[in-house]
């Protein structure tokens, strides 16, 4: 049944609203989690804790994930994930408390491997619904006007993260996370999928072993020259992005002592151009600038290393490092957001529907692996050294050299 324009717009409000309530709980608690694990542990790998045990979780999950969300109803998997990230925190609330110094990590990298787990399986279901939420003419607006949401909500995350963990410590952070998923539950039971009768192909999933049903969506990623070739970008530069989510908190609050409220305001910034980005595709046509939207962003990443580790190398004075730190965040956040709403968008409009499951499922697995390496890696880097700007630096080279060889291949694939 074809989905009309005016339902499509009721279906893109409500999954706003939902990703701007739940972005908006998550990254407050994960600011929340950081805070406390940074000031009771002083280890660099407090805030990168979630980016070492998730994409190992992803990676363990990659095969069911991928076959479930393309056999069962999409809804009925986001609402039992949301359930299980409830008992998740409850369980983290409880016992948190119990353990002292590094030992708070055992029921942290509990709760994160649960939480990592469901939210997998609640994400790869939602981009595999698209077309289930809305017509294809609508694809593009859902994509950027919900990572513009996300983005919005990321703008004040940071500030009022580190605001509440100020004046009400860890727990309320609790309690604000499990109300959040309470509501985007009942939100999401509001919603309507649209499923597509397939009989012949729920049959043919129950008789295929796990990995052999999953082999079909490899096959389709094999024979595309520019999602194989995308998938190698995103390892490398997930792997150097790592230094950033957990190293800028670590140079700023450790290395340089400058506090918590520079680490909220900088990544406020970051988030303002992924909204940016998000307002931005919305108003654009999905047919136009295929090039410049992967490529230059691709550059800005590289840019965007040498900008930070230039004002943390050069740069003594708060004010300045705000100012300029603000700026390179901003369009570092406005170029990531592009190529991703860019290739989410592609992939989803051109994907077979019975595998789009399997194939998103095996992106986001391939992208997000080398986190925790990435992760374990800079964190012995940047406790090594006294200059954690210098590795910036260094990234930031690397990346526009590897870019620079690869480019001509990519936009031919593009084209």
């Amino acid at each position: 049944m074809e989905i009309t324009n005016r339902e499509s717009n009721q279906q893109i409000f409500k999954d706003i609203t939902s990703n701007l309530v739940s972005s908006l709980s998550s990254n407050m608690f994960i600011y929340g989690l950081g805070l406390m694990l940074l000031n009771q542990t002083h280890s660099a790998l407090s805030f990168g804790i979630d980016l070492v045990v998730g994409p190992i979780i992803s990676l363990i999950c990659m095969v069911p994930i991928g076959n479930l969300v393309d056999k069962y109803p999409h809804k009925n998997i986001i609402l039992i994930s949301m359930i299980i990230r409830i008992i998740a925190i409850l369980f983290l609330g409880m016992t948190i408390d119990i353990f002292k110094g590094l030992f708070k990590f055992i029921p942290v990298i509990v709760f994160v491997s649960i939480n990592s787990a469901a939210v997998v399986f609640a994400t790869t279901a939602y981009a595999a619904a698209v077309h289930e939420l809305v017509n294809e003419a609508k694809i593009q607006q859902l994509s950027s006007l919900t990572s513009a949401a996300t983005s919005f909500a990321n703008i004040f995350a940071p500030v009022l993260g580190v605001g509440v963990y100020a004046v009400l410590g860890f727990q309320v952070f609790v309690w604000i996370e499990i109300l959040a998923l309470l509501f985007t539950s009942l939100l999401t039971l509001t919603m309507k999928f649209h499923y597509q009768d397939r009989p012949a192909q729920d049959i043919a999933v129950k008789i295929q072993s796990q990995f052999t049903n999953f082999k079909k969506g490899l096959n389709y990623i094999v024979q595309q020259p520019l999602i194989k070739r995308l998938i190698i970008i995103a390892v490398v530069l997930n792997f150097m992005f790592s230094s950033i989510n957990m190293g800028l908190p670590y140079i700023i609050n450790t290395q340089l002592h400058l506090g918590n409220t520079l680490i909220g305001i900088l990544d406020m910034f970051n988030a303002i151009g992924g909204l940016l980005a998000g307002i931005l595709l919305n108003f654009l046509s999905a047919n136009r600038g295929g090039k410049a939207r992967i490529i230059i962003p691709l550059f800005i990443c590289g840019f965007y290393f040498l900008s930070l580790g230039l004002i943390f190398m050069q740069i003594t004075k708060i004010t300045m490092i705000i100012v300029w730190g603000s700026v390179t965040m901003l369009i570092g956040g406005l170029g990531v957001s592009v190529l991703n709403i860019t290739t989410q968008v592609y992939i989803q409009k051109t994907t077979p529907i019975d595998i789009l499951g399997r194939v998103m499922s095996t992106m986001t697995t391939a992208s997000t692996i080398m986190f925790p390496v990435g992760t374990l890696f800079f964190t012995f880097l940047f406790q090594a050294s006294s200059n954690g700007a210098v590795i910036y630096l260094i990234c930031g080279v690397i990346w526009l050299i590897m870019l620079t060889i690869v480019t001509p291949n990519l936009s031919k694939n593009i084209k």
